[in-house]
């Protein structure tokens, strides 16, 4: 457990620098309005908080409470799964769009992990998505990005 959260440690760290790194080249503030670099910074400043707290907690740990992490156990199947979904949701966002690419990935996350009938997962989906939708595009004035397809 102790190499784990090393390697998740550093890992979280070098993504929160690498995230302050390219929020420091945003516009700066104007006239008193945050700038669009705030809020990334401020996120990227608490996960590399979090990582240095986990980091001093590891060192600090008694031999004795380091256990082994079986990588192979159903919870960790659904951390991969997770994972995997994300980094495909990413990849093929810009190309299909918000719309079509979130109501699937929701659909299927759903449907693994609550084993909920198939309409069930459709229907939460499409309406989570649509509220995601309304919410960002129309009453927070947020501009949509579309690919390919809604």
């Amino acid at each position: 457990m102790k190499k784990a959260n090393f390697i998740v440690s550093g890992v979280f760290s070098t993504f929160s620098l690498v995230v302050i790194f390219i929020a420091k080249g945003y516009p700066p503030s104007n006239h008193g309005v945050p700038g669009p670099g705030m809020f990334p910074i401020i996120i990227a400043l608490l996960t590399l908080l979090s990582a240095i707290v986990l980091f001093v907690k590891t060192l600090r740990m008694p031999a004795a409470s380091d256990v082994t992490i079986d990588l192979k156990s159903r919870a960790i199947l659904n951390v991969y799964v997770t994972m995997g979904g994300l980094i495909l949701y990413i990849a093929i966002l810009p190309l299909i769009g918000f719309v079509t690419t979130t109501a699937v990935m929701l659909t299927l996350y759903i449907r693994w992990f609550s084993r909920r009938p198939w309409w069930k997962c459709i229907l939460i989906a499409l309406l989570f998505t649509v509220g995601i939708f309304v919410l960002f595009g129309t009453v927070l004035n947020v501009p949509m990005r579309f690919g390919l397809i809604l």
